[in-house]
């Protein structure tokens, strides 16, 4: 027990030296920053805080990593660090574009996998390039399976008040609006090390050894993560739509897997499915998303693109998607007329809102001194000063 928790310690700390984290910390604070100029740019104020892209992950990542962990180090799963040196070379090739779309692990592992084939045979290889022919397949597409599962569960989980709103010009050249779907995830698991204290306890253990008798345990903070955008559908609608053809795909690759431990051909297959099948994804993603804007100016009323978290707005539990018809019984068209109208009654304001299915509510809340103003609603055309409901 002593051995184990000496490597554990010592696994931690290798944790440590992969880029792995730095690589989050930095991309993400890049595209956090960047997100927050748009916002200013669009709506005149910062929507999200910074590392917004992170919030939600973490139960998640933590929930998965323990689970992966726990099957890693029962099976005896071993993960040699020039696999990772690998990967991490990958995960620095995809930050390039500044997108998390490239971070799915179908993308990372399967370049990883295809680089791993071919690097050995380079002439004059380094010995760690060499030494790639010994990574277990098995490994690579069960954490393939595994991240795949934590992607799906993100985007099932993700809510219209998660996703980032974005104001865009038309065909026709008037506003309309999108929501940008984007989270990285750090999915931290333990896995066998070839190099350590830790001996073989059964003949069956580990499942698939290398490279020695002993080996240790490191601590992989892998990282996944999404990036979809949802301009002709709900967000809601397109993030649960992708959810559940991921979740799909991550059973069949999760199925050949197992299958791989049997016929060594179907990692093959796994990886080629996971690759192949998380673009069919996309392609269909980006078919379903060609249509008319789900956010547009709405003839009836002032469209809602977005809240901002904690605001009044998001208090009454308006909605991105939902049209404001009427504000103290009288009928708004822009922003202007929307700010206007909520100053008719004062302290007190009631709302009537349409959502996407054409069904009419109403909400209500008390207004304090300086709420007016700030009432948190992000609306697809920019404000302007026309068009007066007549009040003042």
């Amino acid at each position: 027990m002593d051995v184990w928790m000496l490597e554990l310690l010592k696994g931690i700390g290798r944790a440590f030296m992969q880029p792995y984290l730095y690589i989050a910390i930095i991309v993400g604070w890049i595209l956090a920053n960047k997100r927050i100029k748009k916002e200013r740019q669009d709506f005149g104020t910062r929507v999200f805080p910074i590392f917004s892209e992170m919030k939600g992950t973490w139960g998640v990542a933590l929930g998965a990593g323990l689970v992966i962990s726990i099957i890693f180090l029962a099976l005896g799963l071993v993960v040699p660090l020039p696999f990772l040196f690998l990967v991490s070379a990958v995960f620095l090739l995809v930050s390039l574009p500044m997108k998390f779309t490239w971070y799915s692990a179908a993308y990372t592992l399967g370049l990883a996998y295809i680089l791993m084939l071919v690097l050995p045979f380079v002439p004059d290889a380094p010995d760690w390039l060499a030494a790639l022919e010994e990574t277990p397949l098995l490994s690579i597409t069960a954490i393939l399976a595994a991240l795949l599962l934590v992607e799906a569960i993100l985007l099932l989980k993700t809510t219209p008040k998660e996703t980032f709103p974005e104001r865009e010009k038309g065909k026709r050249g008037l506003s309309i609006g999108q929501h940008r779907a984007r989270k990285i995830a750090v999915v931290p698991f333990l896995a066998l090390f070839p190099a350590g204290d830790i001996t073989s306890f059964a003949e069956w253990w580990p499942l698939l050894s290398i490279g020695g008798e002993s080996y240790g345990l490191i601590l992989i903070p892998f990282l996944t993560g999404f990036e979809w955008v949802a301009r002709g559908q709900a967000p809601e609608i397109a993030t649960k739509t992708v959810g559940r053809h991921i979740f799909l795909l991550a059973v069949v690759v999760l199925a050949l897997t197992i299958g791989s431990y049997f016929l060594p051909i179907l990692s093959f297959a796994a990886i080629a499915v996971g690759l192949l099948g998380r673009e069919w994804i996309t392609i269909r993603h980006r078919i379903r998303e060609d249509q008319s804007p789900f956010f547009y100016p709405h003839p009836r009323g002032v469209h809602i693109l977005g809240i901002i978290p904690g605001s009044p707005a998001d208090q009454m539990g308006l909605v991105p998607g939902e049209v404001i018809e009427r504000v103290n019984q009288v009928p708004v068209r822009t922003e202007s007329q929307f700010y206007e109208a909520l100053q008719i009654n004062g302290a007190f304001n009631k709302l009537e809102v349409r959502d996407q299915w054409g069904e009419n509510r109403y909400v209500q809340r008390a207004m304090y001194e300086g709420e007016h103003f700030e009432l948190g609603v992000l609306f697809v055309e920019p404000p302007t000063h026309e068009e007066s409901v007549g009040f003042f």
